[in-house]
Parts: C-alpha cells; sequence; structure tokens
C-alpha cells in the first residue's frame, strides 16, 4: 500500500513540478552519465525519509524563486543543483544536491550577470557546478572561502564554442569592459602554451567581487594578458 501511495504522490508531483526535459537535453549536449537530466530526475524521486517526492517539492519551491527573481530559464534550472560531477565521483557524494534554503536567492546576481553580459558573449551554457557542501569542499581541498560553499558561483561550459583560445579571450575582453562594473569573478582555467589542459572548456563565474585567476586558482595564471 505505501509503495501505491508513493507510486501516486510521485504521479501528482510530476504533473504540478518542472523536471528536466527534453528542452533542457537539447540546451546541454554535454549532459550525459550520472549528472544528466535522466538522472536528476529519478534522484527527485528517490525514496529520501519520511516525505517521498520531499526533493521534488523543493525543486518546484526554487523554481517558483527563480521566477519570482525574474531569472528563471536563463540556464535549466535542475543544472543549478549539480555536484561537481568528478568531486562527487572522487568523495563518495551524491551528484545532485539541494542547497540551504536560505542561500537559495544568493545564486540570483550571478544569474543576473550570466543573463545580460556571459551569455550575450559565450552563447548557451551548461553548469557543471553549482553549490559545494562544506564536505565536498574539505575532500577537493577547495578554498574555505569559496563562493561555491554560499551558492554564490557557477562553473561553466559552452554549449556551441569548441574553440577554446577564442572563447577565454572574449571573456577576458568582458572581463576588462564589464567585470568590475558587475563585481564579476573569472575562473579562466585555460593555459596558452598547454591546449591539453581542461579540454572542456570550463569556467568559472560569480558576482562577488572584481577579480580573475587561471588554472591553478591563482591570479599569478591569469590568462587574459596573454590573449589580447
Amino acid at each position: 500500500m505505501r509503495r501505491v501511495m508513493v507510486l501516486l504522490f510521485g504521479l501528482f508531483t510530476l504533473a504540478t513540478v518542472s523536471l528536466a526535459g527534453d528542452g533542457d537535453v537539447q540546451r546541454s549536449p554535454n549532459d550525459t552519465g550520472p549528472s544528466s537530466a535522466g538522472a536528476f530526475n529519478r534522484w527527485a524521486f528517490t525514496y529520501a525519509g519520511d516525505d517521498p517526492g520531499w526533493r521534488a517539492k523543493e525543486y518546484a519551491a526554487f523554481q517558483g524563486m527563480l521566477q519570482s527573481e525574474g531569472v528563471a530559464g536563463i540556464v535549466p534550472a535542475w543544472q543549478l543543483w549539480r555536484v561537481d560531477a568528478q568531486y562527487a565521483s572522487r568523495c563518495g557524494e551524491e551528484y545532485f544536491a539541494i542547497p540551504p534554503k536560505d542561500q537559495w536567492r544568493d545564486i540570483v546576481p550571478t544569474l543576473r550577470l550570466l543573463r545580460d553580459e556571459v551569455i550575450p558573449v559565450t552563447g548557451p551554457l551548461e553548469v557543471v557546478s553549482g553549490w559545494r557542501s562544506p564536505a565536498i569542499n574539505t575532500c577537493v581541498n577547495g578554498a574555505s572561502r569559496s563562493r561555491h560553499l554560499e551558492f554564490k558561483a557557477l562553473d561553466l561550459v559552452s554549449a556551441n564554442r569548441p574553440d577554446r583560445r577564442k572563447l577565454y579571450a572574449d571573456l577576458c575582453a568582458l572581463q576588462r569592459a564589464a567585470g568590475s562594473k558587475f563585481a564579476m569573478g573569472l575562473g579562466a582555467y585555460f593555459d596558452p602554451s598547454d591546449m591539453s589542459r581542461n579540454i572542456e572548456g570550463r569556467f568559472h563565474i560569480d558576482a562577488s567581487g572584481y577579480r580573475t585567476w587561471g588554472f591553478d586558482y591563482t591570479a599569478k595564471t591569469n590568462p587574459c594578458p596573454k590573449l589580447g
């Protein structure tokens, strides 16, 4: 009987919650494996605790917050709950996580920055890492003041920019032109002398202070001076 009730609840919630769908997958060509759209949907309805479907209900509330703040649809909302796939695997954590509710709105300035400044330069973006739990941050020796801990930062890849040098050059030009005005933090994980590094073209964006760093997470490897 309990299984029937869980199934009925899940079907009801599916009817009222917009989870990751075909449109999101089309916007995310790199989205495969244990952190995929389908994996998120299964995770959202996995039985957890005494409230079946509570993750889906939390996600519905999160979507409502994005709508109320005018930042829905900038990136697929479910990707904002992605845990870095490499970190999750290495640290034995799940591939998705619900950020603390009191931090949900902290991602809004970064999403506005993406919409107004970054995406016009890069084209559509896929989120590969959002909120980071203290446990994962400790596991990977992350910065003690990482903006990911506060749900203020996103790591991203461009969906249709195969020329990484040009992508990072464009990001660096944006940072020079508008970074100070918009308190943009840019992690440009690119080494012009070693094109085998960071093949996926990953970069970090936040709206928590004007600064730039490179592949070793320090300013000394900032590639922007070499990219014009």
